[in-house]
C-alpha cells in the first residue's frame, strides 16, 4: 500500500496521508528549547534519519533517492497550497523513504518542515492534521508515545494483499521545537512497535540538531 502518496506536500517525494481535527500533546514534558533554527540544508539532512541510523533490516531502496532537502521557495509554495494557511516563517523541507529489506513493499517515509519559531510551526502542525482528516475517512486516531510538544498518531487498514495478518498502516505527526515532522509506515504491527521505534529515532535526531549537535556522532 502506498497510502502516503495521496497528498504530496514536500516536493514529489514527500507525502501526508493521515489527520485529525484535534491535535494531542506529546509526552515530552516541558517545552523543548531549541537553540538552533534549521535554516541550512545540512541541518535538515542531519535531522532526517541517515541510512546508518536505521534499525536492522531497513535500507534505502535500490535506486531510490537519498535524503532530499526542499528549498524555501518551493516548500513555502507547497505548504500554502496544500494547507491553505500562510506558513509564515517556513525555512526548508526535507524527505526520505526507506524500505524493509525482507519486504520491499513496506515503506517508511519521513517528511520535515522547519520554521523560524515554535509559534510559526504550531499552526502548521494543526493545519496539517486537520487537512489530512478530510482526505482519509478511514484514519483512526490512536495514542502513541512521542517526546514532542504536539503529536498525534493514526492508523488505518492496510490495503496490501501481502501484508501480514493484523497489519495496519500507521502514521505519526509531531512538532518538536521549530520542526514539524510526519512519519508514515505502510505495514505496522497492531501494537505499533515498529512505528514507535522510528518515532523515538526521529525525535532524538530533531532535538539534537536543534541543540547544535550531530546525531550521528
Amino acid at each position: 500500500m502506498r497510502h502516503g502518496r495521496n497528498l504530496a506536500l514536500v516536493g514529489a517525494a514527500g507525502a501526508l496521508a493521515f489527520g485529525t481535527a484535534a491535535c494531542g500533546s506529546g509526552d515530552g514534558g516541558a517545552a523543548f528549547r531549541a537553540t538552533v533554527v534549521l535554516s541550512q540544508p545540512d541541518q535538515v539532512m542531519d535531522a532526517l534519519p541517515s541510512p546508518a541510523s536505521l534499525p536492522s533490516g531497513w535500507r534505502l531502496a535500490p535506486g531510490a533517492k537519498p535524503p532530499k532537502v526542499i528549498v524555501q521557495g518551493e516548500v513555502s509554495s507547497d505548504c500554502r497550497k496544500k494547507l491553505s494557511i500562510s506558513c509564515s516563517g517556513i525555512q526548508l523541507g526535507g524527505t526520505v523513504r526507506y524500505e524493509l529489506a525482507s519486504n520491499p513493499d513496506n515503506d517508511i517515509r519521513f517528511t520535515l518542515l522547519t520554521f523560524d519559531t515554535p509559534e510559526h510551526a504550531g499552526p502548521v502542525f494543526e493545519a496539517m492534521v486537520t487537512s489530512l482528516e478530510k482526505d482519509d475517512r478511514n484514519a483512526r486516531r490512536i495514542t502513541l508515545k512521542a517526546a514532542a510538544e504536539q503529536s498525534q498518531g493514526f492508523e488505518r487498514p492496510t490495503e496490501s494483499s501481502d501484508a501480514p495478518t493484523g497489519a495496519v498502516a500507521s502514521a505519526m505527526a509531531m512538532r518538536i521545537g521549530t520542526v514539524v515532522a510526519l512519519i508514515e509506515l505502510d505495514e505496522d504491527e497492531r501494537d505499533h512497535k515498529t512505528l514507535q521505534q522510528f518515532i523515538a529515532l526521529e525525535a532524538d535526531r530533531i532535538k539534537k540538531v536543534q541543540q547544535g549537535t550531530n546525531p550521528d556522532a
